[in-house]
């Protein structure tokens, strides 16, 4: 499913690619290196948390479904996974 928060997103933060297979590339937040479309997450700034029980949810749908303000960018691999390990405490 495409949500067009993301969508939107997206296109703002994309350059065009002539002479390679794919047709845009995106700018991680975090490193300032460029990425194709698979290589890239849409992050949420503030962390939309997780669901260890039902009283979580309320909170975690409020974070989760957010303005464009509260995402961001970041390579998959790298930034990414960085800071989601930051934020599980790793």
């Amino acid at each position: 499913m495409k949500y067009p928060v993301i969508q939107n997103f997206k296109k703002k933060g994309r350059r065009t690619v002539k002479g390679k297979r794919h047709k845009y590339e995106y700018r991680c937040s975090c490193c300032k290196k460029w990425f194709k479309d698979k290589d890239i997450s849409v992050d949420h700034i503030v962390p939309a948390g997780s669901l260890k029980n039902y009283d979580d949810l309320p909170g975690f749908v409020e974070r989760l479904f957010c303005e464009e303000d509260n995402l961001q960018i970041l390579c998959k691999d790298k930034c990414h996974q960085a800071k989601t390990n930051k934020e599980r405490g790793k």
